[in-house]
């Protein structure tokens, strides 16, 4: 192992400065619009493949700059490479996209990317129309919203894996994340959905944060995110005909969630489904209700309510014998306005919040009258509540509601739709999701860290990540012995590492510079199979080439990485 790991040094020093000059080459700075004759987003990335479909460069990570607004008229497809968008290094607000009107409909693309192979977002704000004309005037042209389209990023083949890092995603009628085809792996951390669904062009039954539909689904890991403004289910897979084999829903903020159809409709699940951590704000606007248009998608739990029909739960799962369910210190709040819509509405069938579990799932949770926690908390700066879209739900038709249907044709986008902030409020400018120190809530979670996410508390972040520097997934079982290319590369001082094993045993993972020299021992013990990820901070390091070194037993893997200060 040693006499392979000095000949794999031997020939980096070798050839050292040409690797340099190839890694450098891979990332692509796109020019940010600057008015007509510019450049579309579309344009660079998709202007990329050359004649027989090659591309030009299919490692290319294409950074755009920071402070800056770029504009995409047509769906950027990439068909069997994996995309790489993220900002520029440095301090300033993430880069905006604005999908914006296309010369031949006038309206915005149908997608932001419709994917063909694995793609990977890093801080960047992606929004579903171009916002300035909509939210400059006062009061706002809403006229701008009727573009609007069904999606953000969806995949369009089979078998690929989509990575969501520290982004902002708003402003879609459908949503924010679908997969029309069959996905391997998705994972979302540090990221913010806003502004699920626009009845100006859809219906109640969309605006969900991630529709994975019914298919089936590796990993779906959704990790220190922000929801506001949903209209109906935050994740959705519903009537599944294959299952989500690895589920993990952690120290997750909730705002404003009308949970139309539910808010965590999981369908069918096979291995492990978390529910940990996580703060919820008015997450069932809706409340539970003998509600039959709504009561169509509750369906999957196979449980009744008092009139025979499908109960209204917060969680919906098809009933098995193999998952294991961990659900545990979630808190919730009920906002002064959600409180006066149950009261308004009692008469008329409304039950308050309901039950965040069904009977099943009650049943299969430790200490399951615990696992969602009521408190009294007040956020910061967030939008208010949708109450009068909620109130219209409710108004007769031939008063000019909806008449608890999904029919949309008295829908007044300037009356009625709900609190819709742009993206730059979002991004710095005034959205401020924390609560008092004082609360319960912060220090609810695993570990006595605050509930939610924990991007709204820097400090405290920091700590967990310290504590979570070693982070075991178990991930739909692991089918290799495989240590992958670490996370941003170059990188400067943070990286992450992840790696998966086909089984349990002593385990180590090491950094050696380029005479062979190790630098930093990661871990070295023992470890379960599974997908794992380490958080590098190579702070007190010198620039340079270094390789990283996973070993279990017979099997060992090397790979190169780049520090650049």
């Amino acid at each position: 192992m040693q006499f392979k790991l000095r000949m794999f040094v031997s020939a980096l020093v070798l050839f050292s400065t040409m690797m340099v000059f190839a890694q450098t080459e891979h990332y692509v700075v796109v020019p940010p619009y600057s008015g007509p004759g510019s450049s579309y987003l579309n344009d660079v990335i998709n202007g990329d493949t050359i004649a027989g479909g090659v591309r030009r460069d299919p490692n290319a990570i294409y950074v755009l700059k920071r402070d800056s607004i770029y504009l995409q008229r047509l769906i950027i497809q990439n068909n069997g490479y994996k995309l790489q968008m993220q900002a520029s290094e440095g301090k300033g607000y993430r880069p905006i996209i604005y999908l914006y009107k296309t010369q031949a409909t006038g309206l915005p693309p149908g997608q932001c990317i419709n994917a063909k192979g694995d793609v990977v977002l890093k801080n960047l704000c992606i929004t579903g129309f171009y916002e300035p004309g909509t939210y400059d005037t006062n009061p706002p042209d809403t006229s701008f919203l009727g573009g609007m389209q069904g999606a953000l990023l969806d995949f369009a083949s089979p078998g690929f894996s989509m990575t969501v890092d520290s982004c902002i995603l708003s402003n879609c009628n459908g949503n924010h994340i679908r997969t029309s085809s069959v996905p391997l792996n998705i994972k979302v951390t540090n990221t913010v959905f806003a502004n699920m669904g626009y009845l100006g062009r859809s219906n109640l039954g969309a605006g969900k944060g991630i529709d994975v539909r019914a298919g089936s689904v590796d990993t779906l890991l959704v990790q220190n995110c922000t929801f506001v403004n949903a209209q109906d289910r935050i994740i959705r897979h519903f009537a599944s005909t294959a299952p989500i084999k690895y589920f993990k829903f952690d120290h997750n903020t909730i705002i404003n969630s009308m949970s139309y159809h539910g808010l965590l409709s999981l369908g069918k699940t096979s291995q492990n489904v978390y529910i940990t951590n996580n703060l919820l704000v008015d997450p069932f606007a809706l409340g539970e209700d003998t509600d039959t248009t709504r009561q169509a998608e509750f369906t999957d739990s196979g449980e009744k309510d008092g009139s025979g029909k499908a109960r209204m739960t917060w969680i919906i799962s098809v009933p098995d014998t193999t998952t294991v369910f961990t659900i545990n210190n979630n808190y919730y709040a009920i906002s002064d306005s959600g409180k006066k819509f149950y009261a308004d509405y009692a008469a008329d069938g409304v039950v308050g919040e309901g039950s965040p579990l069904t009977w099943n799932l009650a049943k299969k949770v430790a200490d399951s009258l615990n696992a969602f926690k009521k408190i009294e908390l007040k956020l910061t700066s967030t939008p208010a509540l949708m109450t009068t879209m909620m109130r219209w739900y409710r108004t007769p038709l031939l008063q000019g509601g909806a008449g608890k249907t999904k029919d949309t044709k008295n829908f007044d986008k300037s009356k009625y739709d709900y609190d819709r902030k742009r993206i730059e409020w979002l991004d710095g400018g005034g959205f401020d999701p924390t609560y008092p120190i004082s609360s319960v809530a912060y220090t609810g979670a695993t570990g006595s860290f605050p509930v939610g996410d924990l991007n709204w508390f820097p400090t405290r972040y920091k700590d967990w990540l310290l504590i979570n520097s070693v982070k075991t997934e178990n991930f739909a079982t692991a089918k290799s012995f495989e240590l992958l290319q670490n996370y941003p590369n170059p990188f400067n001082p943070t990286t992450k590492i992840a790696f998966q094993l086909e089984k349990s045993g002593i385990t180590s993972l090491s950094v050696y510079n380029v005479l062979g020299k190790k630098v930093a021992t990661l871990f070295n013990g023992q470890m379960e199979k599974g997908v794992h990820e380490y958080n590098f901070n190579a702070a007190n390091l010198p620039s340079g080439i270094y390789m990283y070194q996973l070993e279990q037993g017979n099997n060992v893997q090397v790979r190169k990485m780049i520090l650049m200060k």
